[in-house]
């Protein structure tokens, strides 16, 4: 079968031609608007195929979790923000004088001086065992007069870098690496939340479509049972005029010819809540929509289907998104839990730098020669320890992770369990439902035949209106019970598919690999 790339969610589904049908959708609207909304429905034909496709297209709660997803992936580029280099640039001048002695025969003022400075450095982190460093650079110029007035003018400057390697609290993670982990594990169940919603909406809208089928058919159960009835009511009023029966069989099927009438008028009022449901599901405009009537088409299963409630079961806990959700959440939670570990751990820092410095009487321009010509070389090594005494708030936030752990283990558990359950009544459904679906349809018939009989019977004298009225009924029923059974039999099968986590093979819906 063909498929069609949907981009809201990168999946496929069966083809459908959305623009041949907008197309008819917008002139719908037009003309419904140039009559001012007097113009009659328009009818379109969808499959349930067709109903898949434009609800993946359209539909509003897929738009929404889809930003959702969008925004989770973002978070992710912003927890990787934290390895972003920052740059410090600063200038700055100071101006200092110096007070001599308060002698009578001297000037107060011993000396002054101006100080020009200026720096740049780029620092940030890695993720390289948390790695930590610094570049940096600074250059300086110095002039005034010292005691006695005696002028001077003297420049410096220096470049180097300096590394901070973590050895304990640190080493293994740090909030950075933290952050980033957790964003893309946020990330990856935004996904599967997309999965499910898809999931959900598909099953609503498997559910609606067979809604607006049985609603369907039951105007037409109950346009034949009005046909009837009334049919048998204008028979008995001819008979009445020439005495053959009572007024009271008159009555009765006058009595049931209104009732017919009234359940039609409800199974209408039926329909066309179940095209608000189907629509609802399928269009973000309900406006754009008011005038369109959709016909569901197409074929309802009525076989068997083979179940083995223990095979899914276990393809419920291998696709079910809720239970790959809960278990990416217990991995997101292991993370939080070796992060919380690391932080009660001391702090023990090999830190080590190098560089070039340089210093001049003269002017700027022979410090950085001097800097370039690495006359003036340093470095440092040493190591920082720091104990945190008590450490109460690490130690407790470590005690909470872990906790958190075996809640979510046992919540797992649970959910497997009620899963499990789930999977259990829906296979037990879809084979009663079969089987109902057989009785209703041998009922169907029977009641068809039990009243061309009687109507025989009545024609020749054997029998009553009454009893004939009872069978319309009967036949009313039956036929209701049989569709409503073959509908109920398959959203049974769709039900089955959504516990097993398997709504997108059962519509042919597929993810598109990029």
């Amino acid at each position: 079968m063909s498929k069609k790339i949907n981009p809201i969610s990168n999946i496929q589904y069966p083809m459908f031609n959305f623009q041949g049908w907008m197309l008819a959708l917008g002139v719908t609207v037009a003309l419904g608007a140039a009559a001012a909304g007097a113009a009659e429905k328009t009818r379109h034909n969808l499959t349930l195929a067709d109903c898949v496709g434009l609800a993946l297209e359209n539909n509003l709660d897929l738009r929404i979790e889809k930003i959702a997803r969008d925004v989770a992936k973002k978070e992710v580029d912003a927890a990787q923000g934290g390895y972003d280099p920052n740059l410090s640039i600063s200038a700055k001048r100071t101006h200092e004088e110096t007070l001599g002695p308060a002698d009578e025969d001297s000037e107060r003022l011993e000396g002054e001086s101006d100080v020009d400075s200026y720096g740049a450095s780029v620092g940030g982190a890695t993720g390289l065992g948390g790695l930590r460093y610094d570049v940096s650079a600074r250059t300086g110029d110095s002039s005034g007069t010292s005691g006695g007035g005696n002028p001077f003018d003297s420049s410096s400057g220096s470049a180097g870098v300096t590394l901070t390697q973590p050895l304990l609290k640190g080493f293994k993670t740090d909030g950075t690496r933290y952050q980033v982990a957790i964003a893309r594990q946020q990330s990856a169940e935004a996904d599967v939340q997309l999965d499910a919603k898809i999931q959900d909406v598909l099953s609503q809208v498997e559910t609606a479509w067979y809604a607006l089928l049985q609603a369907h058919e039951s105007i037409l159960v109950q346009e034949d049972a009005v046909r009837l009835a009334t049919q048998l009511y204008e028979d008995n009023r001819r008979k009445v005029q020439i005495g053959a029966i009572s007024i009271l069989d008159e009555k009765q099927a006058e009595s049931q010819a209104a009732a017919a009438r009234a359940d039609w008028s409800s199974a209408k009022r039926t329909y066309a809540e179940a095209q608000n449901r189907l629509k609802t599901l399928l269009f973000a405009d309900h406006r754009a929509t008011r005038d369109l009537e959709i016909s569901a088409i197409g074929e309802l299963s009525s076989g068997p289907v083979a179940v083995d409630s223990a095979a899914s079961g276990e393809r419920a806990l291998e696709k079910r998104p809720d239970l790959r959700q809960s278990r990416m959440a217990l991995e997101r939670q292991g993370i939080a839990v070796k992060y919380q570990r690391n932080q009660t751990l001391p702090s023990l820092d090999l830190v080590g730098g190098a560089g070039v410095a340089a210093g001049s009487e003269e002017t700027q321009g022979d410090v950085y020669d001097r800097m370039e010509s690495a006359d003036e070389p340093y470095w440092t090594a040493g190591v920082t320890l720091s104990i945190p005494l008590g450490n109460r708030a690490a130690k407790a936030r470590h005690a909470q992770s872990l906790a958190n752990e075996e809640k979510m283990k046992l919540n797992l558990r649970q959910l497997e369990e009620t899963a499990l359950v789930e999977v259990d009544d829906a296979a037990a459904a879809v084979a009663t439902g079969f089987e109902r679906v057989q009785a209703t349809k041998e009922a169907r018939t029977y009641a068809e035949q039990a009243l061309a009989a009687e109507q025989r019977k009545l024609e020749n004298g054997k029998s009553t209106s009454f009893v004939v009225l009872q069978l319309q009924r009967d036949l009313t029923r039956a036929r209701n019970d049989a569709i409503r059974a073959l509908m109920d039999y398959n959203q049974q099968c769709s039900a089955l598919a959504l516990a097993e986590g398997a709504m997108l093979e059962r519509l042919g819906v597929v993810f598109r690999e990029e």
